[in-house]
């Protein structure tokens, strides 16, 4: 086993020319230590001498003995990987230079298991099939980071509410070894989908608790002539290397979808059938991840004009799906034909959501491949201490763990501290009794909220209680139970102590307005009276 803490895995298929800049994007890395996987789908001679031109230790080369499939390629590319934390790499996209020491940063100091970033960076080859983007770079200006809660985000993505992109996806994460062997051990490999790219967010997330995403990019989106995905959108402009993907998986679009799907090769029919395929396979009976076909069908109308030679083709197939589901089409807004010829744009681009593209001419700036566009990428971008997190670094939490004894169960109370003290005194006496009393007392805190009245408030009134507890009940309250307050902490000092906490004791004078105010609500209730 490898001590490489990560593994860039390049799955490759008879495109050394867009193949060469990848590796040489991954060898530009400001941190050095990796392995670097080229899994060869039965190419050509051309690959291998790519690779060995390089002549670098830390490539390691491994051709298939026949033609496979996308997946069965990246599974095999997978099963070589070694390193603690593994991605995929497309073999014309770019790794940012120092995107291996901003996914170490981030790994370090937030203490994640998975690492994703936006796909929104892109440059577009030469050889694109989209004629207003050949030899454009855009480049997503935005540097912030969010860590999402898998579950929701996956909620999300069921109801068509956010992308595939947005999903952690083997293709734009490092991810840790141990979610890939737990997916691995429900059916004895990790990809269980014709479209490994979306499969691999659904699951990563299905068996994660969250993950870390950020805007700023870790590797370039690379776009060239030989691109599946942009086959398959801009199928009216060159269909070749999506017929080429399904020659691959020996499938034809009559029977490579889901059955209550249509015959199709429109992108947003493909992410539907990871949707039902994904569910059907690892959770069947979660009645939170449904899909959603009219929410499908209305997808499929706004990405109409993505493509307008096949506008009127895209029409009919969301007609016939339409009926198929007994769904009428007033119920979808389809837009008309876009007629206007697109046009290739420069400069700072200004998107609906406030955020900015910069959109770099090739020709002008002397970039010809991918590994120059992360280059130029990485210099027109804000240093990495620039980027904001919203979550603790793992050295802040861990000293806000220690602060307030945290323990194997934390429970939570919010008492509203303007009620009279007699009152107040008889709520808390009737929690720490309990939690006294408890037989695993020794393995549980107590936090009481203390964001709208001084401690010293608190810690008197709480005193005075534990005293009555002693002197009228006789009962010793031990060290064993550890009662902790919690001060003022801020907004991510907040998130993080809820995400410690399994559960709120129901008061009867609770402060309603701290609980929707810090975002408590949705803890699980524990009344003391069961």
């Amino acid at each position: 086993m490898s001590n490489n803490l990560f593994s860039i895995v390049i799955p490759t298929r008879q495109r050394h020319d867009t193949l060469k800049y990848s590796i040489q994007s991954v060898l530009n890395q400001t941190y050095k230590e990796f392995e670097l996987i080229v899994m060869d789908n039965f190419s050509s001679s051309e690959t291998a001498e790519v690779v060995s031109s390089f002549g670098d230790e830390r490539i390691k080369y491994y051709r298939a003995p026949e033609r496979l499939s996308m997946s069965d390629n990246w599974e095999m590319g997978l099963s070589y990987a070694t390193g603690k934390y593994v991605t995929i790499l497309g073999d014309d996209d770019g790794l940012m230079p120092d995107g291996l020491e901003l996914s170490l940063k981030l790994i370090t100091e937030y203490d994640v298991q998975i690492v994703s970033w936006s796909r929104g960076t892109a440059y577009w080859w030469p050889n694109a099939i989209v004629p207003w983007h050949r030899n454009k770079l855009y480049v997503e200006l935005s540097q912030g980071a969010v860590i999402y809660k898998s579950r929701e985000q996956i909620k999300q993505f069921y109801k068509n509410y956010i992308s595939y992109v947005q999903l952690p996806m083997l293709y734009n994460s490092f991810v840790y070894r141990e979610i890939i062997e737990k997916i691995k051990s429900v059916h004895g490999r990790y990809f269980m989908s014709p479209i490994p790219d979306v499969y691999s967010g659904v699951v990563n997330a299905y068996f994660s608790e969250s993950y870390l995403f950020g805007l700023r990019p870790i590797s370039i989106n690379g776009v060239s002539g030989h691109s599946t995905g942009t086959s398959s959108v801009y199928s009216s402009l060159d269909n070749k290397p999506f017929n080429d993907f399904l020659k691959d998986a020996k499938k034809d679009t009559s029977n490579f979808l889901h059955k209550s799907l249509i015959p199709s090769t429109n992108t947003c029919m493909h992410i539907a059938d990871v949707q039902l395929r994904t569910k059907e396979l690892f959770f069947p009976e979660d009645e939170e991840l449904q899909f959603d076909i009219l929410n499908t069908l209305k997808l499929i109308a706004i990405n109409l004009n993505k493509d307008p030679g096949s506008y009127d083709n895209q029409v009919q197939e969301l007609e016939q799906l339409a009926k198929k589901h007994g769904i009428l089409i007033s119920q979808i807004n389809i837009p008309e034909k876009e007629t206007n010829k697109k046009t290739s744009l420069q400069g700072l681009l200004r998107h609906t959501d406030e955020s900015y593209i910069l959109a770099i001419n090739g020709n002008q700036a002397g970039m010809s491949n991918v590994a120059e566009a992360a280059k130029i990428t990485q210099a027109v971008l804000p240093n990495l201490d620039c980027i904001t997190v919203n979550c603790l670094k793992k050295e802040d939490a861990i000293a806000l763990y220690n602060k307030l004894n945290l323990r194997e169960t934390n429970l939570i109370i919010f008492p509203e501290w303007n009620y009279p003290e007699d009152s107040l005194g008889e709520d808390l006496m009737r929690v720490i009794k309990a939690l006294a009393t408890h037989p695993e007392r020794k393995h549980i805190t107590l936090l009481v909220d203390t964001s709208r009245v001084s401690n010293e408030d608190a810690n008197l009134l709480i005193s005075g209680v534990i005293i009555n507890l002693l002197m009228s009940e006789k009962l010793e309250v031990s060290d064993e139970l550890e009662i902790s307050l919690t001060g003022q902490l801020n907004k991510l000092e907040w998130e993080y102590l809820l995400s410690q906490v399994q559960g709120r004791i129901v008061l009867q004078h609770e402060d309603k307005e701290a609980i929707a105010h810090l975002g408590a609500e949705n803890l699980p209730l524990h009344a003391l009276d069961r």
